[in-house]
């Protein structure tokens, strides 16, 4: 009876393993220097407790700082084995200090695909840009700059790119295009302009904050063509770019420390000497 009630009291004490979630993860700089590139790497993480989605535009995330470095992770309830889901993204824009809005798309305000089968309306007219699907071990740099866009996979488990038909001679063709950077309606360069295509506009001249928004939902199916959930999110997060760079500040600080240095100098008053 004694040993039946000890072994009971070793169940009842011994530590729950903690269980691991998976979940979409973004990074971006905290800061960059006016007129570099804002680097937008999408992938998913892991973490032991969950994380809500964000759900409406202007619910920022309080990122993890390294170096700099901000990242944003939401480990997902359902998302218990690495690859069991994935999340993909249909909108991702960049608003700079001013309210001038850029869009991730292929063609003229047409954005990314939000499929039908995630919950989306879909539509190919105009070609839209297509998903960007990503799941545990997959990795997608998007650089947002002046000049042309070259996007970064590393992909091990939804190929590169992961939707199939772009680039390739599916059956039926492609209905989705390729990805560019375009102003939108009210930007101060002009709208319906493609960075790629206009490299004197600069993006990321102006001092201030940035909003890089991305909205996708997070996907976990049961067979290939059925889905149990559809979790959506809307996920801002701000860079900054500073009013100097730190070399210009380090050769601003210099120069003031130097002039004030010369004015103590000019202004110190004549010593005589007594005998």
């Amino acid at each position: 009876m004694v040993v039946a009630l000890f072994g009971l009291l070793l169940i009842l004490v011994a530590p729950t393993a903690f269980a691991t979630y998976y979940g979409p993860e973004f990074q971006t700089p905290v800061s960059i220097t006016p007129g570099s590139t804002i680097s937008i790497v999408l992938t998913a993480g892991s973490g032991a407790a969950i994380v809500p989605l964000p759900g409406t535009a202007g619910t920022y995330c309080t990122p993890g700082v390294s170096g700099n470095t901000e990242t944003c992770i939401y480990p997902q309830q359902d998302w218990t084995t690495a690859t069991a889901c994935f999340y993909s993204v249909h909108s991702v824009t960049v608003t700079d200090p001013d309210g001038n809005g850029y869009m991730l798309g292929s063609s003229v305000t047409s954005g990314l695909n939000f499929p039908k089968g995630l919950g989306g309306p879909g539509g190919t007219s105009p070609p839209h840009g297509q998903a960007i699907n990503v799941t545990y071990g997959d990795s997608i740099t998007i650089p947002f700059g002046t000049g042309a866009f070259v996007p970064t996979y590393t992909s091990t488990v939804l190929g590169n790119p992961p939707n199939p038909g772009y680039g390739s001679s599916s059956s039926p063709p492609s209905l989705e295009g390729g990805w560019y950077w375009w102003t939108v309606a009210g930007n101060s360069y002009g709208s319906n302009l493609r960075l790629d295509e206009n490299p004197s506009i600069n993006p990321t001249s102006t001092h201030g904050t940035y909003t890089v928004d991305i909205e996708g939902v997070v996907a976990c199916p049961t067979t290939s063509s059925t889905f149990t959930d559809t979790l959506f999110f809307d996920a801002p997060i701000t860079v900054i770019t500073p009013q100097f760079s730190f070399s210009l500040a380090f050769v601003a600080a210099t120069g003031f420390a130097a002039l004030f240095l010369l004015r103590r100098k000019v202004l110190a008053p004549a010593r005589t000497s007594v005998k």
